[in-house]
């Protein structure tokens, strides 16, 4: 075998380290002035033989916050229904999964202040993020990255991802059918939370991968907490709305995500 010149060798060294060391893609498609302003709505449908309940909305004009009970479960809204009514919000949904001792289970930031720590299990594969310039969902690879450039007022770190960049997720589980929560966004300013009625993380993903649904072009989807945590309630102040999702059951929760107009 003929040997390499060492000035071809030390050139395609040089190339190969350059491309590993390169900045790491935009997170997020580039965002569109010219996509329709979406005005905050609920809708019912159903996708994959799973039953969705859905409120769409747009980040130009509306502001989904992480609210974090820094006391614990409980100790301030026992449902998401009292916490948006407190706040006169549009939708409240429970959040992000929480430790026997009441404590977050994963990195939490709430008006600019962390707590918890980095999740490195399934349950943490991805999080949500927001400052007031973007928004955005994430894997949990880009997440040192994302809190150093963009400083996010909120983040909730959660997990699993149902859908990435509009591709399936492998290994989801298809057992324990039961009432999920979940996130997703189109890459730019539209938006849906969603609660299912009744399905495994397998049959959530497919039901929204690739999937346009209430008007949202599905890029990325994710997983919050579920089964008895799962609650979410609609304002009778947007469209369609006056509702309220949750079993009887229900288990009180650390945080939520809670969509305001800006």
């Amino acid at each position: 075998m003929s040997r390499q010149h060492p000035l071809i060798a030390a050139a395609i060294s040089l190339a190969l380290s350059a491309s590993i060391h390169a900045a790491p893609k935009a997170l997020v498609i580039e965002e569109e002035d010219n996509l329709p302003l979406l005005q905050p709505s609920y809708h019912k449908v159903t996708s994959n033989g799973v039953r969705l309940h859905l409120v769409s909305f747009d980040s130009r004009n509306c502001a989904l916050q992480v609210i974090d009970q820094a006391s614990g479960p409980a100790s301030q809204w026992s449902t998401a229904s009292s916490l948006g009514k407190a706040k006169s919000a549009l939708a409240c949904i429970n959040a992000g999964f929480f430790n026997p001792d009441g404590s977050p289970l994963g990195l939490v930031i709430a008006d600019g202040k962390p707590r918890g720590s980095i999740n490195n299990s399934s349950l943490g594969a991805g999080f949500f993020y927001t400052n007031v310039k973007q928004s955005g969902i994430a894997r949990k690879s880009d997440l040192s990255r994302i809190r150093s450039q963009l400083a996010p007022a909120y983040l909730l770190q959660t997990g699993p991802m149902l859908s990435y960049r509009k591709a399936a997720i492998s290994g989801l589980s298809s057992k324990n059918p039961r009432s999920r929560s979940f996130l997703a966004t189109d890459g730019s300013y539209h938006w849906l939370i969603g609660y299912a009625e009744s399905a495994t993380l397998d049959q959530l993903g497919k039901a929204l991968t690739g999937k346009r649904l209430a008007n949202v072009n599905i890029y990325h989807a994710i997983n919050l907490d579920g089964g008895r945590s799962s609650d979410l309630w609609v304002s009778p102040s947007v469209k369609n709305g006056d509702k309220t999702f949750r079993v009887l059951w229900n288990k009180p929760v650390r945080n939520f995500l809670l969509l305001t107009k800006k």
